[in-house]
């Protein structure tokens, strides 16, 4: 009886730059599609937030709120933009979402996440040291997911993105996933108040991330050396 081979290490290779080659350029188009192009990091409704007195909704946030930093602690919120549409005036892509009951790297999730597909999570994995030389990097989750479509999400109703600014670049808690604040790049593009540009460190030259942040070949790259059935948040730090 014929047994199928083993396809050899260039049939491998040829596979796995194809399969770099699709997550790298699909979804650029309808509202249907995961929109990995999207620039802007930003939370979607629901999104809870630690704070230095516990949870509070994304909507609620404002100017002078303290959230839970992982580096520094407690923190002051700057500013919060709420993006409607798009700066051109298109429609927003759809967001990432994580559901209730799905496990995160610190256990069972309680509540629905929604992430712009431009937001950044720290990715934990031993997978990255060779490379960065470091196991805690920044990476877009639109880069980080195998999805080609997002999630049906019939109860999120009207879109909005929360874009958290604070002092400098900062990693926060979000539906217990550590995600990013805005930063310094997005910042610059950001229509913000002259009292804002003013004081944030974000605008001033040599503004730093907190962790390296990965393009899209290189998060593709991380994705590729993780064994298959790992999902997007078993990558995630806990």
């Amino acid at each position: 009886m014929h047994q199928p081979q083993r396809p050899g290490k260039a049939a491998e290779a040829v596979a796995l730059n194809r399969r770099a080659t699709f997550l790298r350029h699909a979804c650029v188009g309808g509202t249907g599609m995961i929109h990995r192009d999207f620039p802007f990091p930003g939370l979607g409704p629901g999104t809870m937030l630690l704070g230095s007195e516990g949870e509070i909704p994304v909507e609620w946030l404002a100017p002078g709120d303290r959230l839970i930093t992982r580096d520094h602690g407690a923190q002051m919120v700057q500013h919060v933009v709420r993006l409607r549409r798009m700066p051109s005036g298109a429609v927003l892509p759809p967001p990432i979402v994580f559901l209730p009951g799905e496990y995160g790297p610190g256990g069972k999730l309680t509540e629905k996440l929604r992430v712009a597909p431009g937001t950044r999570g720290l990715v934990k994995r031993p997978e990255c040291e060779p490379d960065f030389g470091t196991d805690e990097v920044l990476a877009r989750f639109g880069d980080l997911t195998r999805r080609s479509e997002p999630r049906r999400d019939a109860t999120m109703g009207a879109l909005t993105y929360h874009l958290v600014l604070m002092q400098r670049h900062e990693i926060i808690n979000a539906g217990s996933l550590w995600v990013e604040s805005t930063d310094a790049d997005t910042a610059a593009r950001l229509d913000l108040p002259a009292a804002v540009r003013r004081v944030s460190a974000l605008l001033r030259p040599g503004a730093r991330a907190p962790r390296r942040c990965l393009t899209r070949d290189e998060a593709v790259l991380i994705r590729e050396k993780c064994p298959r059935d790992l999902s997007l948040l078993d990558l995630l730090a806990a």
